[in-house]
């Protein structure tokens, strides 16, 4: 398949080239991929086919959840015009582009790509606690993302390469869009939610029920505010987008304040034309508008990251478009929800694991696979029976997205899947060491899920859970008196530096066979 697409592969890289990040801006950490060699250009592709779509499937095929390459069409057909990009998708879909996001040296990025992962997380989990950093406000003749004005009349959405992902979504979605709002009690939100074009300058705004910018948003119409402003981030840094599509911050945390601390500076904001609202300078547009709070309007379905199509919504928020600005030749994002990976992980893993050892001091880790949406791994240092099923109930209960919570032992690696896999198959008995949790929290983008009648929104399913704990059993909990020994423990046992010296001998027949498969 590979004589049809053109790859980029650069063994030198220009001095003018960022080599690692963290990035300023996405169009920096783009240059850095495609200097890298992990950048797929197309010069175009045929959408109204769906010929992006099925492209991403099959490079997910190929290469592998964490290994696909990110990939760019200069020029997008859709709705039966061409329209001029760049669209980029997948730019954080590899463990390799994220161990390269984060400010991994890229010696030390190998070809394993949970190895890549787990540098990534080690970079981050040094940081914390993140201590995080005011945003620096500079004069909009310095903001990049302030190059063309556009107002009113001269708005029209279909202009832009926005995609239809999937033949049964509504229409085309901006769908890596972070909205701000700000309110009086809790302050600046910034959170990734999808958004329907529903016109030439409106948008849907599917913040969910219990989601920050639809607590921020509720908050104001209870008050009795009718309209609130708000501006749509496009095209940030991948600190900032990380940020604002996490669970890192607390709704009265500042997104932009804790990617600050990530970045190690201040984040560059600049103010909205049409409000006092801080953005980031830095980004490729930025989408102002306000949201009426006392109208709804149905939204959706569209296809979401369980790889099923999500629930088309009765009543949702949406947004006039008043004004957009953005940076000459704008650089545009799709996320193909479902199918790749939407944004850099290991800041929030890191602090997700920081805080929690704080409530389970003999945690390891605890790990949500990208490429198994809906399970969860955590490894304990355990200390007595029964624990195990224990500590997974604290993350059942406020975990929407995990219906399969895993807990190993120590010397399990929660970052490689086949590990727990095998440690599942050998160390679990599920007649003694399974919790069946009934009408706990989901999410409504589940489709096995059952619907709350007294709720609605993003949180408004409930959903059975299963603990499964893959420790070794001990005789107190219905297990054998003792475990036989890991045949690999044995062998390092009685030979500590074997590994080594395969390493020493043959290392570079194995980098050089590895290299064969990728290619």
């Amino acid at each position: 398949m590979w004589e049809l697409f053109h790859w980029v592969k650069v063994t030198l890289m220009s001095d003018k080239i960022k080599k690692t990040g963290p990035f300023n801006s996405l169009r920096e950490f783009i240059d850095a991929i495609e200097a890298s060699g992990r950048l797929l250009r197309i010069k175009e592709i045929d959408q109204d086919q769906y010929e992006y779509t099925a492209l991403m499937y099959k490079l997910i095929d190929e290469f592998g959840f964490l290994g696909a390459p990110a990939v760019l069409a200069e020029r997008v057909k859709i709705n039966g015009k061409w329209v001029e990009g760049p669209v980029i998708a997948n730019q954080y879909g590899a463990a390799d582009i994220e161990a390269l996001a984060v400010g991994v040296n890229l010696s030390d990025i190998g070809e394993d790509q949970v190895s890549n992962y787990k540098e990534a997380l080690k970079k981050m989990t040094a940081l914390c606690p993140i201590e995080g950093i005011k945003p620096k406000e500079i004069p909009t003749e310095a903001a990049p993302c302030k190059e063309v004005i556009l107002r009113g009349d001269e708005i029209d959405l279909e202009n832009f390469p926005f995609l239809q992902t999937n033949p049964a979504d509504n229409g085309q979605f901006i769908n890596t869009g972070n909205l701000v709002t700000i309110d009086s009690e809790n302050g600046r939100n910034v959170g990734t939610y999808r958004m329907q074009i529903k016109g030439p300058r409106k948008i849907a705004v599917n913040a969910g029920k219990g989601q920050h910018g639809e607590v921020s948003l509720s908050g104001r119409a209870k008050r009795g505010e009718k309209i609130a402003k708000a501006a749509v981030i496009y095209g940030a840094d991948p600190f900032v987008f990380a940020m604002s599509s996490s669970k890192t911050a607390r709704l009265e945390q500042d997104e932009l304040e804790i990617a600050g601390g990530y970045l190690g500076r201040p984040v560059e904001v600049v103010k909205c034309e049409d409000s006092d609202i801080l953005v980031p300078a830095n980004v490729e547009m930025i989408i102002e508008g306000e949201i009426p709070l006392d109208d709804m309007e149905p939204e959706g379905p569209f296809g979401e990251f369980f790889g099923y199509m999500g629930e088309a919504m009765a009543e949702q928020y949406y947004m006039n478009i008043k004004t957009i600005t953005h940076r000459k030749n704008p650089i545009f994002v799709n996320s193909f929800t479902g199918v790749s990976r939407g944004f850099i992980t290991s800041p929030g893993e890191a602090n997700s694991n920081f805080n929690m050892r704080k409530l389970i001091p003999n945690l390891v880790g605890i790990h949500l696979p990208s490429d198994m949406v809906g399970f969860f791994f955590m490894s304990i240092d355990k200390q007595r029976p029964g624990e195990a099923i224990e500590h997974a109930e604290k993350f059942a209960q406020f975990l929407g997205i995990a219906k399969v919570l895993v807990v190993v032992d120590k010397d399990v690696n929660i970052h490689n899947s086949l590990e727990v896999i095998r440690a599942i198959a050998a160390r679990w008995q599920p007649g003694t060491a399974s919790k069946i949790l009934k009408n706990a929290v989901g999410l409504s983008t589940d489709p096995s899920s059952m619907g709350d009648p007294d709720i609605t929104g993003y949180n408004s399913h409930l959903s059975s859970k299963i603990i499964v704990d893959a420790t070794r059993q001990w005789p107190e909990e219905g297990g054998p008196e003792s475990f036989a020994p890991m045949n690999k423990d044995c062998l390092l046992d009685s030979f500590p530096d074997a590994l080594n010296v395969v390493e020493k001998k043959w290392g570079h027949m194995i980098t050089a066979q590895r290299k064969k498969y990728n290619d």
